[in-house]
């Protein structure tokens, strides 16, 4: 069968595809960087409640990351929106269908991201009553947040390869999994180990702002969050390579020369992120912040040139025909602004609480 075939034909859209590609890129920079603050923030609070140590106190590291975990929780699903709605805009005839090939794991995202939502709101307001017992609810969260980010690692891999597609004809159910994707392990790891280096970085940008203002705990969290980012970010390398070793030998040679802007553009994204490990080591959170945001984006470019050689043999944004209606774009762009506003006021406002209390 010409896995060809089964490929949906594209919907238009109104507006040039550079413009939703735009789009596409810098709102998952954004989500990304939540995303695995949220992951990499519960896994430490984890592994700080695991600890032998004496009664709980109000600054210590689990907790301090506790009182954070919601409002991290709900600005990475919140800004998860966008990015999907752009990858549905100009990839939707590919990742509708590999979501309807695992349809059960799909819909069971959203259970799982409730249930982790639930846990970080039990976690932060029931930090000292629920005592020994604290690691199961924060065990809970990792455990939904892991099994969400393999869920989706599934789909942006299935979605990729219409050639696993013809799955679907033995197993109609909707429980696919692209468990022989020899990149699977790989590029899920790079997302699970990347998480542990953004939330150890976020803790340690949270403890300088504590120091900086004479709080308690801050110093601590600072050490500790950067031991984390500078560890996690060494062992990401060493995946990066079994990643870049597991795709189809003509992808990969692309990232090692034989293209030159995918090789810049990888490459670019690892200085930054040794960068990042060097300016962590002088104890330079902000700056290292800074190489880390560059090291994601040049990271997320490389992913979507990795995903366009991919759909190469069935598709080219090039191929979307563009019908424009520029109204749309007007309300959108509105609509941003106001979200933008909204959100700014929420985090003023509590912030202003956190201080009055």
């Amino acid at each position: 069968m010409d896995p060809g075939a089964l490929v949906p034909g594209a919907e238009g859209i109104p507006a040039p595809a550079g413009w939703f590609q735009a789009l596409l890129l810098a709102t998952f920079v954004l989500h990304l960087l939540f995303m695995n603050a949220m992951l990499g923030g519960s896994v430490i609070a984890l592994t700080q409640s695991l600890l032998p140590k004496g009664p709980a106190s109000q600054h210590g590291p689990d907790h301090l990351i506790a009182k954070k975990l919601p409002y991290v929780v709900a600005l990475t699903v919140n800004l998860g929106i966008p990015p999907l709605l752009f990858l549905q805009v100009l990839y939707g005839h590919f990742i509708y269908a590999s979501s309807v090939l695992m349809a059960v794991w799909w819909i069971a995202v959203f259970l799982l991201v409730m249930a982790a939502y639930y846990a970080a709101y039990i976690y932060d307001f029931k930090f000292e009553a629920l005592q020994k017992a604290r690691w199961l609810i924060i065990g809970l969260a990792v455990a939904c947040l892991l099994a969400v980010g393999f869920v989706f690692t599934n789909n942006m891999t299935l979605m990729l390869q219409p050639a696993s597609w013809p799955a679907y004809f033995a197993n109609p159910r909707g429980t696919i999994l692209n468990l022989s994707e020899p990149i699977l392990i790989p590029r899920y790891l790079h997302f699970v180990i990347a998480s542990l280096a953004v939330g150890g970085l976020a803790a340690a940008l949270l403890g300088s702002w504590r120091a900086k203002r004479g709080q308690a705990g801050g110093e601590r969290l600072v050490s500790l969050g950067l031991g984390w980012f500078i560890w996690a970010t060494l062992a990401q390398l060493a995946d990066g390579v079994w990643f870049l070793l597991s795709l189809p030998r003509e992808f990969m040679l692309m990232f090692l020369g034989v293209s030159l802007s995918h090789t810049a553009v990888l490459w670019s994204g690892v200085g930054a992120a040794l960068l990042a490990v060097g300016l962590a080591m002088k104890g330079r959170s902000w700056h290292a912040a800074g190489a880390l945001v560059a090291a994601v984006s040049c990271m997320v470019v490389a992913r979507d040139l990795l995903r366009q050689a991919y759909l190469k043999p069935y598709f080219s944004l090039d191929d979307l025909t563009v019908t424009p209606q520029y109204s749309p774009a007007l309300v959108f762009g509105a609509c941003l602004a106001a979200m933008v506003v909204l959100i700014v006021w929420m985090l003023r406002q509590a912030l202003k609480a956190g201080r009055e209390s």
